[in-house]
């Protein structure tokens, strides 16, 4: 187990005929070894196709997933030298929802930002070029990175609202990288002081001052370019 990336056990499984053909996307990574020699964490079964929005695809969506995660832990079994007699302690407890709704911002983040090292004037913060999503993966052990922008997070025809988190204006490729939990925590903590200097000064939020913005957000430890 000298990755932890796995997909050659799930492959084999299908040749096998253990997992169908058609869920040849089940792969991914574990966690951590336990001092028992148990896997702590595995990250395994990727659904499509279900609604975050509506309660009874989410329920089909976790019969569904923790069906395949059942044959994820038997193709270990049976092809994963170290794994004949692992068994499986529990599911998460729901399932987890990576692209619900976002915002139509006044900037909207692009593929090209994330991959060319995107730079702009109302950078908040910076995210590293860590892309995981739609069937693209790239870790970021390069040292490459983006800057975020604040418009991203202002909703191109509302007044007075910010939004923090995964829901930030981008495209399908940003979103894969802006929905990982390093750059939500860059957002959230620029939302928060956004917010309390807009209220300090009595400006709107799109017309804080950015220069004090951004000298706050050094004060406070942040990297932002």
């Amino acid at each position: 187990m000298f990755s932890p990336f796995l997909k050659k056990p799930f492959d084999k499984a299908i040749e096998q005929g253990v997992i169908p053909p058609h869920l040849n996307i089940i792969a991914g990574t574990w966690g951590a070894i336990h001092d028992t020699g148990e896997l702590t964490y595995m990250n395994l079964v990727h659904l499509a196709g279900v609604d975050g929005t509506d309660p009874d695809s989410l329920t089909q969506g976790e019969i569904e997933g923790r069906r395949q995660a059942i044959m994820a832990i038997e193709a270990l079994r049976r092809f994963m030298p170290g794994c004949g007699g692992v068994r499986l302690r529990n599911f998460g407890m729901t399932i987890g929802i990576r692209d619900t709704r976002k915002i139509d911002a006044a900037y909207n983040i692009t593929e090209t930002d994330l991959r060319q090292q995107g730079r702009c004037q109302d950078y908040i913060g910076i995210s590293p070029e860590f892309i995981d999503g739609y069937g693209v993966l790239i870790i970021p052990i390069t040292g490459r990175y983006m800057q975020i922008p604040y418009r991203a997070m202002l909703p191109g025809k509302v007044k007075g609202l910010l939004v923090a988190g995964r829901a930030i204006g981008g495209d399908r490729i940003a979103h894969a990288a802006t929905r990982n939990m390093a750059c939500c925590a860059v957002v959230g903590q620029g939302a928060g002081v956004s917010a309390a200097l807009a209220v300090r000064s009595g400006r709107e939020l799109a017309e804080v001052d950015m220069a004090g913005f951004q000298a706050e957000l050094v004060r406070q430890g942040v990297r932002i370019a």
